[in-house]
Order: structure tokens, then C-alpha cells, then sequence
């Protein structure tokens, strides 16, 4: 149904031109897809005087812009630092290489926007417009073009602009471009069997691999189930090779990349530093508890402690949390709370092929991603953004034939829920910038610290009751170059050794929990180490 006979109800009058040229101008997919792109970045770069760039304060989020960091240098990795035992810090590997444990794209989106434009978040901004593009090219391929926009515009003003896949370095919108293309492409092979589309589709997979790989490839298998229940096999055979030549040259890049990283082409660097460090898996099929020598009581804390605490709560009552976690997903990509939440799950027959395997693949994804992992954030569902959003037009676009007592109210009732989604996000973007506690906290001791001629090095205290989610200790790629280096208390004599190390810094002490930073008096006067 095109949205001009949807709306024929509410287009009367001075609305019905505005109506034919919104429409005239979805059909121009490209344009279409341009503007979306241009919604997301133009809006949130004038927001800037009221949303700043945002700073970090995640452990994740370190985490990536130490990979950036590396990237930006143009390494792949770093080799293990002398004094590694003080810089230990979360979900960053220190041997067999120094270098963020997560796939390497993020970091490549971050290290581009730090080599070309001296800002990391100049990264994640592009790429949030790229995926809101994706998207409604995906949406293109499934719906009629206005519907597709409508859905495109809803994707660049409700996650382009105010979520944390813009407003921090945590990522998301990779895995969602990523899953868009699997999904833009899937339709489009079916119909046109085009060797470029089965590229396109691999090309999707292979930025799955590198962003979300548990998630994405749950994703691709269901669309790829899709796809042979679609086409024949002789169609599917000829389309495998330009899409297998595609993926065996991301496998031997990953292999590469693994193999410099951990010495190992088939270990994975988050393998790797969940064997050093997590006690538990996140799966909850896992329930094997495993032991590890922990250096810092912090670390102990969260791996030995925190986390298999959370696991347990988890198991406890399984489909609670299951329908809890459907919630948060929900609000989320949607946010208008239960209005919308109504639609979604309107009981509309599903009337065609297309919204019969939305509905199956979604439900199917649901089930094998969100259900099994100790953990959900919105983020790790990324790779099904524009399923869900695809899933929403979809019921939307029933609404106008919608009839209560005989009366055709469903294009007034489509209107009213367009109309309060905006006045909601529109007061979203009013709202103040929400900044990290711990990010502005070590900002502002950075500032002091820059502030102070010479070369710094900070060493972080932390208290018995301190929490394991604030995190002073992150360090940038090449350690003993930063001006500024932060290192873990690990007692007296420990501590002498790393300051003989870094001998001719200027030493702190900061007590993490008080925000206190203080001057280090008696420094040993050694010579300089080797290094």
C-alpha cells in the first residue's frame, strides 16, 4: 500500500501537494537515502553547541580508542609494555600484545576520524549517517519507498541523534550497516538474482564478523535459510562464488589480524583475554567456573565476582529477564512507550512472504541472541535494527485500513501516532548532555595535568569500597611516548621500580576515590632504565 492511499483520509486540503512531493521524492531511492544520511549528520553537528562531543567513560569505550589509537598509528597491534602489570585494565589484552580484546572495526572507524580529522568521535559520526543510509536502503528492498523513508527519518532522529550509538565510542551503528546490507541485499537477490547483490550481501556479513560476529552470523544463517527457500539452487551455486571470494578474503585478513595480535591465525583476541581474565562465560549454557590469578583487586572484583554474580541473578528466573531485556530493545529503537509497542504486536495477518519471514526471522533471532548471554545492551542486538524498524512500517502500514464500528479511523489513528512520536523526540533532544561521572571526574584531572609543564605519571589508588565500573587506567598505544601515563598502585617496591622506569616524569598519586591528586615526594633520583 503506497502511503498516498494511507493518508488519503488526513491529505485533504494544503496537505495533499505536501503529501505528492514527499512522495516524488521517496521514489528517488538515491536521494532518498542521501537524505536520511544528511538528517542524522546535520542534525546532531547542530546540536554540538548543546550535545558537545561526548567523552569517554566506559570501559568499552577505552577500550575501542585504544584500538583506534593503534590503528591511527599505523599498527595493528603493540608489543607488551616492560612495566605491563601496572597498565592491566578492562577488556584490554597485555600479553601476548598490547591491544584492545573487541573486533577491529570500530577501532578502524575511530582511528579514521583521529588520522583525518584529529577526532576520534568524527568516526562514529560518519558512520551513524552511513547506517541510517543503509537502513533505508535496506527498507527500499522490503516496502514501498515512503514507507521507507518514513522509516529512515524515524532511524537518523531517533538513534542518530540522541542514543549512545552517536553520543559515545561504544559503537553500534557498524553492526547495524553491517546487518542492513545483509538484509537490503536479501530481498534484491530474490528478485533480480544480480551478482552484485550477492556481493553486497557478503560484504554485510564480513562487517558482521569484524563488529557483532556472534550476533551476525545468526543473522546471515537466517537470511540465508530465507534465501534458499526463495531461489532455486543452480541461482544459489552461481551467486556463492563472487560472494565466497569475498568472505575467504575477509577470513585470511582475520586470520592475519589474530595472528598478530595473539600469535595465533584461529585465536580470537576477546578468546584470548577471556582465558586470562573472565571466570565464567557470558553464555549461560556455560556454568563452568574457572580460576585465575588476578594482580589487582579491582580486576578480581569484576571477572571472579561481579560478573558471575550477575549470571547467577540471570539464571535464576530466565524468562522474566528474557521479556525484561525485550523491554529495554524496545525502548530503545522506539522509544513511545506502549503507543507504538501496540502496533508492533497488533494481531494483523501476516499477508505476504515478506512479513512472514520478518516476523520469523525476528522472532528466531530474538530467541537465539537475547535469550542464551548473560548480558544484553542495545548494541548487541545492532545487526536487527533495520529488521525491527521494517517490522514497525509494516504494521504501521496496515493501520489505515483499520475500522472500529464500521468507521475508517486508521489514517487518523496513524496520524496521531506519527504526530506524538515527534512531539516525544523532539523533547529528547531537549533534554541536557548526559556525561559519565568518571569521565568528566579523570577529564578534569587531565586538564590539570596538561596544564603542568612536563611529561606526567599518575598513579592510581583506589579505595575497598571503590566501584568496579569507574576506571581510571587506560593509556594510549605507545605508553612511554604519552605525555600523560597512568599506572595501578601495586605496592612500594613495585611502585619504586615503575617510577625508576619512567624517571624524569613528574609523579601523582591519585586517590581515584576522592578525585584527590597529589605530588609524589621522595622519587628515587636512579638513572634513566633501559627501555
Amino acid at each position: 500500500m503506497q502511503l498516498t492511499e494511507s493518508a488519503q483520509g488526513v491529505a485533504r486540503g494544503p496537505f495533499a501537494r505536501l503529501l505528492e512531493w514527499y512522495c516524488a521524492l521517496a521514489r528517488r531511492e538515491r536521494i532518498a537515502c542521501l537524505l536520511v544520511a544528511l538528517v542524522a549528520l546535520g542534525g546532531r553537528a547542530a546540536m554540538l553547541p548543546h550535545w558537545h562531543v561526548p567523552m569517554a567513560g566506559v570501559h568499552d569505550e577505552f577500550s575501542y580508542l585504544l584500538a583506534g589509537d593503534t590503528y591511527a598509528s599505523g599498527r595493528l597491534t603493540n608489543p607488551p609494555h616492560p612495566m605491563w602489570e601496572h597498565f592491566e585494565t578492562f577488556h584490554v589484552l597485555q600479553q601476548p600484545t598490547y591491544m584492545s580484546k573487541y573486533p577491529p572495526l570500530q577501532g578502524l572507524v575511530l582511528a579514521f576520524g583521529q588520522r583525518v580529522f584529529g577526532e576520534p568521535w568524527i568516526g562514529v559520526w560518519l558512520s551513524v549517517g552511513l547506517m541510517c543510509a543503509a537502513i533505508c536502503w535496506m527498507l527500499q528492498g522490503w516496502i514501498a519507498p515512503p514507507w521507507a523513508l518514513l522509516g529512515g527519518l524515524m532511524v537518523a532522529v531517533r538513534i542518530g541523534l540522541v542514543t549512545y550509538w552517536m553520543n559515545s565510542y561504544w559503537g553500534g551503528a557498524i553492526a547495524a550497516l553491517g546487518g542492513a546490507l545483509v538484509l537490503g541485499a536479501a530481498p534484491r537477490i530474490a528478485r533480480s538474482r544480480r551478482v552484485q547483490d550477492a556481493i553486497v550481501f557478503a560484504v554485510g556479513l564480513a562487517i558482521l564478523m569484524n563488529s557483532r560476529p556472534f550476533e551476525g552470523v545468526v543473522l546471515t544463517a537466517l537470511a540465508t535459510v530465507a534465501l534458499c527457500f526463495w531461489l532455486p539452487l543452480r541461482v544459489l551455486v552461481r551467486l556463492l562464488v563472487p560472494a565466497g571470494a569475498v568472505l575467504l578474503v575477509t577470513v585470511l585478513l582475520m586470520g592475519y589480524y589474530n595472528k598478530r595480535v595473539t600469535g595465533d591465525a584461529l585465536l580470537f583476541p576477546y578468546v584470548a583475554h577471556d582465558r586470562q581474565y573472565a571466570a565464567e562465560s557470558l553464555f549461560l549454557w556455560n556454568t563452568e567456573h574457572v580460576t585465575h590469578e588476578y594482580r589487582h583487586a579491582v580486576l578480581r572484583e569484576y571477572w571472579a565476582e561481579w560478573q558471575p554474580q550477575m549470571m547467577r541473578e540471570v539464571r535464576k528466573n530466565l524468562p522474566s529477564e528474557f521479556f525484561t531485556r525485550l523491554g529495554t530493545l524496545y525502548g530503545f529503537y522506539f522509544e513511545l512507550w506502549p503507543v507504538l509497542a501496540v502496533v508492533l504486536i497488533w494481531p494483523f495477518r501476516l499477508a505476504n512472504r515478506e512479513e512472514r519471514w520478518t516476523a520469523l526471522i525476528l522472532v528466531l533471532f530474538l530467541g537465539l541472541t537475547v535469550a542464551p548471554v548473560g548480558g544484553i545492551l542495545p548494541h548487541y542486538s545492532a545487526p536487527i535494527a533495520a529488521l525491527l524498524y521494517l517490522r514497525l512500517l509494516q504494521a504501521l502500514s496496515r493501520l489505515p485500513s483499520l475500522r472500529i464500528a464500521g468507521k475508517p479511523i486508521g489514517a487518523i489513528v496513524l496520524a496521531g501516532l506519527l504526530t506524538a512520536w515527534m512531539v516525544k523526540s523532539g523533547t529528547l533532544l531537549m533534554q541536557p548532555e548526559q556525561e559519565p561521572k568518571v569521565g568528566w571526574e579523570r577529564a578534569g584531572v587531565v586538564q590539570q595535568l596538561e596544564r603542568t609543564p612536563g611529561n606526567h605519571l599518575v598513579i592510581v589508588h583506589y579505595g575497598p569500597k571503590h566501584s568496579v565500573h569507574d576506571e581510571w587506567v587506560y593509556n594510549r598505544a605507545d605508553i612511554d611516548a604519552s605525555r600523560i601515563v597512568w599506572a595501578r598502585e601495586m605496592g612500594k617496591e613495585a611502585d619504586a621500580k615503575l617510577v625508576q622506569y619512567f624517571n624524569g616524569r613528574q609523579v601523582w598519586t591519585l586517590d581515584a576515590d576522592e578525585v584527590k591528586l597529589s605530588a609524589l615526594s621522595n622519587q628515587p633520583s636512579a638513572p634513566n632504565a633501559e627501555r
